[in-house]
């Protein structure tokens, strides 16, 4: 693989995008982000698949990791889906995205601003929406 470099390439733009993430109660967490480029998308990748791993592991699935089972920034249908069931745990276990949960608020905030980061990085579109009622994640047209 070769690396080609245009110095006379402008710079990238930055992204100006919104997550929403709708619980299966109803309420609703947002974040307006600004991804300055598309340099954090491998740590994005490999957050989500750290999370998805580690929650597997501790619901006492057995979890063979398989070779094709990586961290791919790319693959947009796995990481839907692995954000998908990040965020269903997090509801049913700890309600993570209510105004009422059962963890600490400085811990749920910090939680839920790098998942909503790590979801703008990777999914694409301006205006996500996580709708864990409807189990989809959707580019938020329509929403109101």
């Amino acid at each position: 693989m070769s690396l080609i470099i245009n110095p006379n390439a402008p710079p990238p733009q930055p992204q100006e995008k919104r997550v929403t993430l709708k619980t299966r109660s109803g309420e609703m967490v947002s974040a307006d982000l600004t991804l300055q480029d598309d340099k954090g998308r491998q740590s994005a990748a490999e957050y989500i698949h750290h999370l998805f791993q580690s929650i597997r592991e501790k619901l006492g699935e057995v979890v063979i990791t398989q070779v094709t089972e990586t961290a791919d920034p790319d693959d947009v249908t796995e990481n839907k889906r692995r954000i998908l069931y990040i965020a269903a745990f997090h509801d049913s276990m700890f309600g993570t995205f209510n105004r009422v949960t059962k963890l600490p608020e400085d811990e749920r905030s910090e939680f839920v601003e790098i998942f909503l980061l790590a979801v703008a990085t990777l999914i694409p579109g301006r205006n996500i929406l996580v709708d864990l009622a409807k189990g989809s994640i959707s580019d938020g047209a329509g929403l109101s």
